[in-house]
């Protein structure tokens, strides 16, 4: 059990480290929500009204 614990610690590690490093753009959080509006927007249009 121990050794999978610290085999996932590792990974994780890992995986966090390679974020950090990670030199490509971001997408801002004002971008995700304007997407996610533009989203709930067309479903809506679509959806008939009950």
């Amino acid at each position: 059990m121990a050794a999978d614990v610290n085999s996932y610690d590792a990974w994780f590690c890992a995986q966090v480290q390679a974020a950090l490093e990670d030199a490509r753009s971001g997408t801002s959080q004002v971008q995700v929500m304007q997407a996610a509006q533009a989203l709930i927007d067309a479903k809506r249009e679509v959806e008939p009204k009950s």
